[in-house]
């Protein structure tokens, strides 16, 4: 018989945001587990979807990654077919693009994302939730820092 234990509770906001990220990305990596897709390569292929064919570098700036991690986490999508990847027009840049596959693996997986929307949603209320999304995007701006 195993007791769940609850995480420390600490002072530091990135300790925090890192646990509640990690018990979050868990919820939604379980909903999206069936459609063979990670949480990460989700948002790649729903970024891809509204972007177009993009760069690698300017992908990983949308979605706040570097690039080394958008390159491991798109790697399987381009395994998989996908994510096309090719060089771009001054041949020193990759280009990320949804193939045909890929739009519709994203679209299967839609409706399991949605359920996992609709899961934290309804545990903290849709108030909470517009906060919550409102002080991260503002948190995510100013993490980035001052621009020039």
């Amino acid at each position: 018989m195993s007791t769940a234990v609850a995480p420390v509770e600490s002072p530091c906001v990135c300790a925090t945001l890192r646990m509640a990220t990690r018990a979050v990305a868990r919820l939604y990596d379980r909903a999206l587990e069936p459609h063979g897709l990670r949480t990460t390569q989700y948002s790649i292929l729903a970024r891809l979807e509204v972007e177009g064919p993009v760069a690698v570098g300017r992908l990983a700036a949308r979605l706040a990654m570097d690039r080394t991690t958008l390159a491991r986490e798109a790697a399987p999508l381009v395994e998989a077919g996908l994510v096309e990847e090719e060089q771009g027009p001054d041949r020193r840049r990759r280009v990320l693009a949804l193939t045909p596959e890929g739009l519709a693996r994203l679209e299967s997986a839609r409706p399991a994302w949605r359920d996992a929307q609709r899961q934290v949603r309804d545990e903290l209320g849709y108030e909470r939730v517009q906060g919550l999304l409102g002080e991260l995007r503002a948190l995510l701006g100013a993490a980035r820092g001052p621009r020039p």
